[in-house]
């Protein structure tokens, strides 16, 4: 009798006066923005989904959360990238306008100078001090770290930048608020970087990591097909989503093929002939010349640090066979670059600057960046200056006013407002995690390592191009992309025993790690 006396007591027992003023505030929230947008219940919803967001993040590892962040900012539209030509919008463009622009240009508050994804990251890094400060191992378990040296590169490029945006402080004709567009571009790389160190939990992200990458990808190329068959001319708009996607693209493209490689089943035959055709669909609706340079040199990366085998003596046969071909077809439609010789005139527009007047902008800007690191080469101008007009373009800046803060090359332009040291500073940790990637490849015992250490490669060749040929720094594709990629390979070396720090090092370099034949 007591029993049943002690439970009905327990169940009457009075709510937590927390939890309870906590459901009342967020019910009257959801009123609120429920009356706030004209009745829709959808958007009034809002506030209970991130909340049991916010609670999901609290109580998953870190690497949930974060993967699914880079899974958010491959397929939001960025307001600021002009997507579609700003002539069509998906049911997504606000979701994407709250997470990846200042907040203060959705909700007319002046404070809200940061975006949702700001907040989203600071909140990740609580969530890991927290953690670390009460013990918590729920991140730890199974966990590898990643190479000290290129920890270490992530630290020196964040304090590089500090250094760089000082001395543009110190000189005359300091711009604060153009500083900071040219600090944003670059400062988010080696946090995210660092994130992914402290989230992943070693090569066998490699699964999460590429499915989150290739829905991505498919869900733009799909995208980029759409809006490509309601805006079919090309003059009305030149491109179909952004020029980010480019890198998304043939980054998903490359792990597609590094799969087949390295496991050429069945299995991986249906995946390239499902994924591929799709890829190639988004990349020709997008209508950009990059992509397949970039696409390119990372195959050609790839191919070179890989062994031969019968797949690639193949490739290598059908190649030399249909050279002649190959360079008649591109004397026959150099001048003539329509219908099916449309891909020539990718090429001229790539390599000739006098067919495409884009390519003698980019050759006239690229003198000019020239003539800018000549003046100052080891320090360059700082943060906050602008790169010298040796030779005056045509005032772009009512359409693109930072266009003298954030060059279209991104590779010279550092250079420019960074100097020899800073650059290096800046840019080293992305060599290193090439080498640590080629590294890990050669080391590699596994499919699984080898397919990580190629994708992660390609990943950061194609980032280069991207970086050299039109604007890579900044962007949330680069930043989450190269993110992960550096971090994968950090700790791949440290799996597989490529790197084992400065007394296992030397050793490494003259061990023989087995190998296994490839088909």
């Amino acid at each position: 009798m007591s029993l049943a006396v002690e439970a009905r007591h327990r169940r009457l027992a009075p709510a937590d006066p927390l939890v309870l003023c906590a459901v009342v505030a967020l019910g009257l929230l959801t009123l609120w923005v429920i009356l706030a947008a004209n009745g829709n219940v959808w958007l009034g919803l809002t506030p209970l989904a991130l909340v049991a967001v916010v609670f999901a993040m609290i109580r998953l590892p870190l690497r949930y959360s974060l993967v699914g962040l880079a899974f958010l900012c491959l397929i939001l539209e960025n307001p600021s990238e002009g997507f579609a030509m700003r002539l069509w919008a998906s049911p997504l463009a606000p979701l994407g306008a709250v997470m990846l622009q200042h907040l203060n240009l959705t909700i007319p508050i002046p404070a809200l100078f940061f975006s949702g994804l700001d907040v989203a990251l600071v909140f990740i890094i609580g969530i890991w001090g927290v953690r670390r400060l009460a013990g918590v191992d729920v991140d730890l378990r199974g966990k590898v770290a990643a190479a000290m040296p290129l920890r270490r590169a992530g630290v020196i490029c964040l304090a590089t930048i500090g250094v760089v945006w000082a001395f543009g402080m110190a000189r005359a004709g300091f711009s604060f608020g153009n500083s900071l567009w040219q600090i944003f571009r670059v400062v988010y790389l080696p946090c995210v970087f660092l994130l992914f160190c402290a989230a992943l939990r070693g090569p066998r992200e490699i699964r999460p990591l590429g499915v989150a990458l290739m829905a991505a990808a498919l869900f733009r190329a799909v995208e980029a097909v759409w809006v490509r068959h309601l805006f079919p001319d090309t003059l009305i708009m030149p491109h179909a989503t952004t020029h980010a996607d480019s890198m998304l693209f043939a980054d998903a493209f490359v792990m597609v093929l590094v799969i087949f490689f390295e496991r050429p089943t069945r299995r991986t035959l249906l995946l390239a002939a499902t994924t591929l055709p799709v890829l190639c669909a988004g990349m020709i609706a997008n209508n950009r010349r990059l992509v397949w340079v970039e696409l390119g040199v990372s195959l050609l990366v790839i191919y070179a640090i890989t062994p031969m085998t019968r797949l690639k003596r193949r490739l290598a046969q059908g190649v030399v066979i249909s050279i002649p071909v190959v360079l008649l077809y591109v004397a026959a439609g150099w001048s003539h670059h329509t219908g099916i010789f449309a891909p020539v005139g990718v090429i001229r527009s790539v390599v000739d600057s006098k067919a495409d007047t884009s390519t003698l902008w980019r050759d006239l800007e690229n003198y000019n960046l020239y003539s800018t690191i000549r003046s100052n080469p080891v320090l360059g101008t700082g943060f906050g200056h602008e790169y010298l007009e040796k030779i005056h373009l045509p005032d772009i800046s009512r359409s693109y006013a930072l266009y003298r803060y954030a060059p279209h090359n991104s590779i010279l332009g550092l250079f420019a407002y960074c100097g020899i040291a800073g650059f290096a500073g800046i840019w080293f940790m992305l060599p290193l995690g090439i080498f640590f990637g080629v590294r890990s490849y050669r080391f590699a015992r596994s499919p699984r390592d080898r397919m990580a250490s190629l994708t992660a490669i390609g990943v950061l060749v194609a980032y280069l191009v991207h970086c050299y040929g039109d604007m890579g720094l900044g962007t949330w594709t680069s930043v989450f992309c190269v993110g992960a990629a550096l971090a994968l390979v950090g700790k791949q070396a440290v799996a597989t025993g490529a790197w084992r720090g400065l007394s296992g090092f030397a050793e490494s370099l003259d061990a023989r790690p087995e190998t296994t034949i490839h088909p």
